[in-house]
């Protein structure tokens, strides 16, 4: 096709369909998801390049692969094993919240997390910000429930904003 001088040709832009329509908040939601399915994707790569034979005679029958390999590394071999050991270290990274930064809805800097409270299947239950006391003097400790954040790699968002946190009751003392 050519188009005359003076007119631009609309080429078609890789991504959504109406990524422009998109709030900026949203296009980043989904750049932060896409990033989380690129290491998701990366790791269960590396564990099919270093682990297939072990799956298909250890693994081939069960419901979720990844598991079993998990439970059944020991006895695995030894690129496996590798393989398994450093996904065991990277995801244990991710979980540990403790000393990580919290921000509000209203994009404030709350704190760090002190305190990360888990359940007894481990799981994280709520977590505890030191907001400080009005004036930066002195500490506060607020107790987030679980339903109430987000983890992201390098910091949670809280879905209250910075004035709804400052104003929830001290966290108990354990």
């Amino acid at each position: 096709m050519i188009t005359p001088p003076g007119d631009q040709l609309q080429l078609p832009r890789p991504g959504l369909a109406h990524d422009d329509q998109l709030s900026y908040r949203c296009q980043f939601g989904l750049y932060r998801a896409s990033r989380n399915l690129d290491r998701a994707l990366s790791r269960v790569e590396r564990i099919a390049d270093a682990c297939w034979n072990d799956i298909e005679s250890q693994c081939k029958d069960a419901q979720r692969i990844g598991q079993c390999v998990m439970d059944k590394a020991s006895s695995l071999s030894q690129a496996c094993q590798t393989v398994v050991a450093g996904i065991r270290q990277a995801l244990q990274g991710l979980a540990s919240l403790k000393g990580m930064p919290a921000f509000s809805a209203d994009g404030k800097n709350l704190g760090q997390v002190v305190e990360v409270v888990r359940g007894p299947d481990g799981k994280v239950q709520s977590v505890q910000i030191d907001v400080g006391r009005f004036l930066g003097i002195g500490d506060r400790v607020v107790t987030i429930d679980r339903s109430a954040f987000e983890e992201l790699g390098d910091r949670i968002n809280v879905r209250l904003t910075g004035d709804a946190v400052r104003s929830l009751p001290e966290a108990k003392k354990q």
